[in-house]
């Protein structure tokens, strides 16, 4: 972190200069170390100025604060920088989980991933087997899958009249596709 203390029409005293240290020591959360500081404080009669300049990689903002108090300037330009601070880093938060969230939205419906068609191997033998489409009611079905070799029951259902894939889950209970 590099600081640089100005005074313009003022001597910049000890107390001063450790007064900004210490309100400093906020920002290292929020810029990290490599933030630069300008701090500049103006007296002109019974008016005390304190301007703050914050540079980093991310951002450049500017404090101002103006009092009948150098203390209060100071306290008060260092708060305004503080909220311009959180508002931006929030607001690059924000935007960064929106963007993971619309990229893991695209990755999940597959939506930017090159689709290829499935590549058989000829070695592969696919064994084929016609099934008769008879309808069936939901709980026949399941009767049927108890009964069957296979973990699922394809069937013509007699309410909906659509095909319906009966099957087991992992879990133990029963799953229901429905066209």
């Amino acid at each position: 972190m590099n600081v640089e203390i100005t005074g313009r029409h003022v001597v910049i005293t000890s107390a001063i200069r450790s007064f900004v240290m210490k309100r400093l020591r906020k920002f290292d959360k929020l810029c990290g170390n490599d933030a630069s500081f300008h701090v500049i404080i103006d007296v002109e009669k019974e008016r005390h100025t304190a301007e703050i300049l914050l540079k980093s990689k991310l951002l450049d903002l500017t404090g101002k604060g103006e009092t009948e108090d150098m203390y209060a300037s100071i306290g008060r330009a260092f708060e305004k920088l503080e909220r311009q601070a959180i508002k931006s880093k929030s607001r690059m938060i924000e935007t960064k989980r929106q963007k993971a969230k619309a990229k893991s939205v695209r990755v999940r419906s597959g939506l930017g991933q090159p689709r290829n068609p499935p590549q058989l191997n000829q070695d592969l033998e696919i064994l084929e087997e016609v099934l008769p489409q008879r309808p069936l009611a939901i709980e026949e079905a399941a009767a049927e899958l108890d009964q069957s070799e296979y973990p699922f029951v394809a069937f013509k259902n007699v309410e909906s009249g659509s095909m319906n894939i009966l099957y087991r889950r992992k879990d133990g209970s029963l799953g229901l596709i429905q066209d």
